[in-house]
């Protein structure tokens, strides 16, 4: 045998070896990961899934705090509209018709443009009517002294001068009957301006048809309110 392997061993060794390195390369690796990759995403996961406590994640717990952060603004914007009671929007009618009387004269001047215009007694009494209203409807409607506006009424004309005079009549209840409140909004400057203003802002009088004269005006300088008496 002169101490050689015979050739058929020789081949035996090598395919045994061949099927032991393909054994251990298909058996898995239990020291390292199979993918590296999925390693990372699982060890870096988004906040907002994170579950904070029992099953609830952060962002549901986000989003209540949220919705309920509106619900509590939207109930308290209702409670206070209920609620809340503006007291230059809150009237007490039965106060105001048992209040003290506050009475003002007035004079106002009426221009033509024709200086001839001659004022009949029809004309009288339409321009009376007209501006009894007008009066009325600048005092019914001032934010100020509507809620406190009794009457308005034109007393006279005077023929020469075209001038009319004018009583108003407020009542003042009495929680309202303070110092203050008489000076600052019932005096007599301040009714004075709210009329005046309406006159500068609309000068013209509508709706009167007098003979020789199509185009009558209030003249805003010529005005004057004083107090006639308080009762």
């Amino acid at each position: 045998m002169n101490g050689c392997v015979p050739e058929q061993e020789v081949q035996d060794v090598e395919l045994q070896n061949l099927e032991e390195e393909k054994q251990e390369e298909s058996r898995p690796d239990e020291e390292n990961p199979l993918n590296p990759r999925d390693t990372r995403n699982s060890e870096t996961t988004e906040p907002c899934l994170e579950i904070v406590f029992w099953k609830c994640k952060l962002w549901m717990i986000l989003t209540s705090a949220f919705l309920c952060l509106i619900l509590v603004i939207i109930i308290s914007l209702t409670l206070y509209s209920v609620v809340y009671i503006d007291e230059d929007e809150y009237w007490d009618l039965e106060s105001i018709a048992n209040g003290s009387r506050q009475n003002f004269t007035g004079m106002l001047k009426i221009h033509c443009a024709n200086p001839d215009w001659l004022l009949s007694e029809s004309a009288y009494h339409l321009l009376s009517e007209n501006l009894s209203k007008r009066l009325a409807d600048v005092y019914n409607n001032s934010p100020a002294l509507g809620r406190y506006f009794i009457s308005a009424k034109v007393i006279s004309l005077s023929y020469e001068n075209k001038t009319a005079f004018f009583e108003l009549e407020f009542s003042v209840p009495p929680e309202c009957e303070t110092e203050e409140f008489m000076k600052n909004r019932m005096s007599e400057m301040f009714v004075k301006n709210i009329l005046r203003q309406n006159i500068y802002d609309r000068k013209e009088m509508y709706g009167v048809d007098v003979t020789g004269c199509t185009y009558l005006t209030l003249d805003p300088t010529s005005l004057s309110v004083l107090c006639k008496f308080h009762i």
